[in-house]
């Protein structure tokens, strides 16, 4: 097999491995949160049919408020980097004392994922699906 033939069927495989994680998740929570827009359009090409909520279009008051006020179960996919882990913790603390469950697993799964292949973000999902389709 040429290298470039096994380099796509890694990224199919990973893609593939994605979207059965991200369709479990979509079953079972209420909103997604991701960071920014191009997050948002990553996940909404894989056809998550929940709220995608960006935490990037409020302030850290206002959005809690409209989490708590709206969604019971959530999932948190900030980004894999420093910033994003910091993030995600303060997050996961805040909405767990306001009475809304974080589903940290698909994290942790997404992120397993992503880290195999050197990606850090959801947002890297567009140009593996680039590179496949």
């Amino acid at each position: 097999m040429n290298k470039n033939r096994a380099m796509q069927k890694r990224d199919y495989e990973t893609y593939t491995e994605l979207e059965s994680v991200i369709q479990e998740m979509d079953g079972l929570v209420d909103a997604i949160i991701v960071e920014g827009i191009h997050d948002k359009e990553a996940l909404e090409e894989m056809g998550i049919t929940k709220e995608i909520v960006t935490c990037s279009s409020r302030s850290y008051s206002d959005f809690v408020d409209y989490l708590r006020s709206r969604h019971r179960k959530v999932a948190i996919l900030t980004d894999y980097d420093r910033a994003g882990k910091k993030f995600n913790k303060k997050l996961i603390a805040r909405l767990e004392h306001e009475g809304v469950k974080v589903e940290r697993r698909y994290r942790e799964k997404i992120g397993r994922v992503l880290g195999l292949r050197g990606m850090k973000c959801i947002e890297s999902v567009n140009s593996l699906m680039k590179r496949i389709f």
